[in-house]
């Protein structure tokens, strides 16, 4: 039998998903510290219940951010089946 290639091989589609994945987990985990900590807290003194909130409100827009930017990518690397590219 002869395999033909039909679309991205599952080592592709891992390379490519793997990075996304560690910035998902890591980059809105490590915002939330760093806001809280130093902006939130330190620089412009705001309460802990406080902080806590604001940081937990940039921690969702980095994370919207990151989601929006892998689908998009996820659209142009890889079009739906049955697309015409020019």
């Amino acid at each position: 039998m002869h395999s033909q290639s039909k679309g991205p091989t599952e080592g592709l589609l891992m390379a490519t998903v793997l990075p996304y994945v560690l910035m998902i987990i890591l980059l809105p985990i490590g915002s939330f510290f760093f806001t809280k900590s130093y902006i939130f807290e330190d620089l412009l003194s705001y309460n802990d219940t406080t902080a806590n909130v604001y940081a937990a409100i940039s921690a969702v827009v980095i994370l919207h951010a990151l989601l929006a930017l892998f689908i998009y990518k996820a659209f142009k690397e890889f079009p739906a089946k049955g697309s015409k590219q020019d």
